[in-house]
């Protein structure tokens, strides 16, 4: 009951964190991932793209998209009334998650994660 009734990974609107921790570590469970190979962005309606090798050293990075060649890591992004647009070149073994709002659609937040894909060997 209540807003939070159900899978809630949303760590930013209110929810009990500890709440949202523990359905994060059943989404990872169910994908068959480590708790810390499943990446979760923080959000910011922004353009920024993070390349990332591994699990997060600290707090998750400010940004809209995330591109990996590691094939251990699931990127998560997160959406209200937003467009998710995984992205993914398997000859290249290239991957991306990004979090498509109106504000990063405006200043090309999925070019600008193509580009970061083909810049590590995605056609």
């Amino acid at each position: 009951m209540g807003d939070f009734a159900s899978l809630n990974l949303g760590g930013h609107v209110g929810d009990d964190p500890s709440a949202v921790e523990l359905n994060r570590r059943l989404v990872a469970s169910t994908l068959d991932v480590q708790r810390d190979h499943l990446l979760f962005m923080s959000q910011c309606h922004g353009s920024d793209i993070a390349l990332v090798d591994g699990p997060w050293r600290g707090d998750s990075p400010e940004v809209d998209g995330l591109v990996t060649t590691s094939t251990d890591l699931a990127l998560a992004v997160l959406v209200a009334d937003c467009t998710p647009v995984l992205l993914v070149d398997r000859d290249a073994g290239v991957a991306a998650a990004v979090h498509a709002g109106r504000p990063g659609m405006m200043q090309g937040i999925v070019g600008r994660a193509v580009d970061a894909m083909t810049d590590l060997g995605a056609r």
